[in-house]
């Protein structure tokens, strides 16, 4: 909300990236009305937010209109005393290499001053060198502050308009190879935190979220086990009390057949005895 030009953003686009950004699905119930102080909501936003509403920021805190460069730039200063420049990190992957043309730009570049994506820059020329240092601090600040420092790149396109970011603003992403990473993975274009990750692809300030997140992820793993085990067990059982079947079946089957012969054999000397005792002719 403080990075938007309105201070406001459509509450339609907020519950589209609420994964991201670790917010609850019932954020405009359980979130919203304990900070009055903080947020207003505007409009009837309906039982899916997919309605007009808005949600609105009332009052500007100076101690949240900092950015994640400025906080790092902070938390230095306090170990060493002396502030430094706020700026990006840049780190190209192994085997990476610019052309010498192009190191030169991000050298002049990166020399430009600190645009914070919470100042005014309504005066900048959308073509200057200091819109594009605009335009990567709100990206850098918009992915520091999702959960897993990661977000789909038409996730972000939601909230141009309010962000003032041109149609091309994904453009950035390749422009700025040591800053972003782009990941055509499951055919979502999604852009990542570079410096956010090791070089073990793991994340280096993991959010509770993820810890709560993992946690719940490895109990419904473990139920799902027990269930799975419990089931082959159960067909196990029933596969055995079929066979059992079949063979009880197939013994009482051959006793009836011995005894339907034996009491075929005592008949056929009974009615022989009978015949001659009658004094007839046997057929």
């Amino acid at each position: 909300l403080m990075m938007s030009s309105t201070r406001a953003l459509p509450v339609a686009k907020i519950a589209a990236a609420k994964r991201v950004f670790g917010l609850p699905d019932d954020f405009l119930v359980s979130l919203v009305p304990r900070h009055p102080d903080l947020f207003r909501l505007v409009g009837v936003p309906g039982p899916d937010a997919s309605g007009d509403a808005f949600l609105e920021l009332t009052s500007w805190d100076d101690r949240l209109a900092k950015s994640a460069i400025e906080l790092r730039a902070d938390r230095e200063a306090d170990v060493v005393g002396i502030r430094p420049r706020p700026n990006f990190t840049v780190k190209l992957p192994k085997g990476f290499y610019l052309k010498k043309e192009m190191r030169e730009w991000v050298r002049d570049w990166l020399e430009l001053p600190y645009v914070s994506p919470y100042a005014d820059t309504f005066g900048l020329h959308p073509a200057s060198p200091e819109a594009e240092k605009r335009l990567i601090g709100v990206l850098h600040e918009v992915l520091s502050l999702s959960v897993e420092r990661r977000m789909a790149v038409p996730i972000i396109g939601k909230f141009c308009d309010e962000f003032r970011l041109s149609n091309a603003f994904s453009n950035a992403f390749t422009r700025h190879p040591g800053i972003f990473y782009v990941s055509l993975k499951g055919g979502i274009k999604t852009v990542i935190l570079r410096e956010a990750y090791d070089e073990n692809g793991e994340l280096v300030d993991r959010d509770p979220m993820i810890e709560l997140k993992e946690r719940f992820v490895a109990i419904m793993d473990e139920g799902h086990k027990k269930y799975l085990e419990e089931l082959r067990r159960r067909n196990e059982m029933l596969q055995k009390e079929r066979a059992n079947a079949i063979h009880r079946g197939a013994k009482v089957d051959t006793n009836i057949e011995e005894g339907d012969m034996e009491g075929s054999e005592e008949d056929e000397v009974y009615d022989y005895a009978q015949v001659e005792s009658e004094g007839r002719e046997p057929l």
